[in-house]
């Protein structure tokens, strides 16, 4: 006897850093900067400069490359958005700017306290947002989708990485931008991407929709537990797509509609004890309900294997792949998980 559910699972990416902020030291023109010319930065470094937010090197260096410190962006934010404290000298420069969004509610409680550490990006993430909306968290899903962050590629989101001085600005500027009311572009795979990570799926930037499930298990009888753990959805209008390259497309004909579908991945765990039915097999079929019935929707990697085997105990963890229709996929999403139909997706 065999049981059969249809599913499937994926990820994306995109971002951008900050740099070293040094404010006392004396002022210069970026077109002085010994080491701005032909940077990519440098007709942004030299637009900040006037702002007097951030400033150059006593050597005449600006340093564009250079990481920056929490210090150093906290002080940034401070003075870019207009905020006056009395300076102090010393190690402790920072702690006027520090109190300052402390008592703002920019800075939350459990923010890291080591000032002079390089500034990670999920800090800036938290700091971005919270500059323009304390409302928010300050989550990657927040500062992705307001156009603050973006993927340092297509592919990577770099949550724990640092940033540059020159990056710094660019933040800095999109943070204005924001506050002043515009609207700023938004990096679709890092929003993506962040999303995924925090919920297990990209059904909200994707579709506009509300995952469900993930996480929840189900039994597939004695000994065995089947557990959705992501619900990704793929473009395969999107040649940039990087959740498409989890899909086998190389036998699509070419009358393929493209336009037409959004592929879905469900991400299973299939755990199998020695107390199973050693008789019974859990079938992990995929059907192709898109690109007019042409063939399977095969996965090009991390699969879930076709059949398992309950005589053979273990642990089982992929994909399962199906298509669903652009226009159909904004009312919901479900699927059949081992002759129960559950919702994956709601508005």
């Amino acid at each position: 006897m065999r049981k059969r559910f249809s599913v499937l699972g994926m990820t994306v990416l995109c971002a951008i850093s900050v740099g070293y902020d040094v404010m006392n030291s004396s002022a210069q023109s970026a077109t002085q900067f010994k080491d701005t010319y032909q940077h990519w930065a440098e007709s942004s470094i030299q637009n900040a400069v006037q702002k007097k937010y951030v400033d150059g090197y006593e050597d005449g260096t600006f340093k564009p490359d250079a990481p920056i410190s929490r210090a150093e962006f906290i002080k940034m934010v401070a003075v870019a958005t207009g905020e006056k404290v009395n300076k102090v000298d010393g190690d402790g420069w920072f702690q006027p700017y520090v109190d300052l969004l402390k008592s703002q509610g920019i800075i939350p409680a459990e923010f890291p306290e080591r000032y002079n550490e390089p500034l990670q990006r999920y800090e800036m993430s938290i700091l971005s947002v919270r500059s323009v909306d304390k409302t928010l968290k300050g989550s990657m899903v927040d500062s992705t989708k307001m156009g603050l962050i973006h993927g340092v590629s297509r592919t990577d989101l770099d949550v724990y990485g640092t940033s540059t001085r020159a990056q710094a600005i660019t933040i800095i500027e999109r943070i204005l931008a924001a506050k002043n009311g515009e609207k700023l572009s938004v990096d679709k795979y890092a929003a993506s991407a962040a999303e995924i990570a925090e919920t297990g799926s990209n059904v909200g930037t994707m579709l506009g929709l509300k995952a469900k499930n993930i996480g929840n298990s189900w039994s597939a009888g004695q000994g065995a537990v089947v557990t959705l753990n992501q619900v990704i959805i793929a473009d395969p209008s999107d040649e940039n797509d990087p959740n498409m390259e989890y899909i086998d497309t190389s036998h699509w004909n070419s009358r393929v509609d493209k336009q037409r579908d959004f592929v879905v991945m469900a991400k299973f765990t299939v755990e199998v004890d020695e107390t199973a039915d050693d008789s019974f097999s859990l079938g992990g079929y995929q059907y192709l309900t898109l690109y007019d019935q042409t063939g399977p929707l095969h996965l090009a990697k991390e699969g879930l294997i076709r059949v398992i085997r309950f005589a053979v105990p273990g642990t089982y963890v992929g994909n399962v792949a199906y298509g669903v229709m652009k226009d159909h996929s904004r009312t919901g999403l479900t699927l059949d998980v081992i002759g129960n139909e559950v919702g994956i997706a709601k508005p």
